[in-house]
């Protein structure tokens, strides 16, 4: 008696954990698991961050044009102004390829 009292306990103590556990073998929940990313997911994502990078440089550059600009009708040029708009014709082309490069990737 006793000893079918102590096997009956082992068995509820060993059941109690299997029903607390939250599985349903017909649908397991996918674990999430570390995803390596592919070497297209990361040229994407650097190919953003350097347009990112490239628009706000073009934006500080084209901000700071007007200045420039001022002092010229002034009859003062200022030595970087040639340079400034030189990066701005780099910047805008590089900015163009990538757009039309990702309006026409399928």
């Amino acid at each position: 008696m006793r000893y079918l009292l102590c096997i009956t306990l082992a068995a509820l103590l060993l059941a109690i954990p299997l029903c607390c556990q939250n599985v349903n073998p017909n649908y397991p929940v996918e674990l999430e698991t570390q995803k390596h990313s592919s070497p297209e997911e990361i040229r994407q994502r650097l190919s953003n961050a350097q347009f990112q990078k490239d628009t706000k440089e073009l934006a500080e550059v084209c901000a700071s044009i007007p200045n420039d600009m001022d002092g010229l009708r002034q009859g003062l040029l200022s030595k970087d102004l040639v340079e400034k708009l030189k990066r701005v014709e780099k910047l805008s082309k590089r900015i163009r390829e990538q757009l039309t490069r990702n309006s026409t990737a399928p």
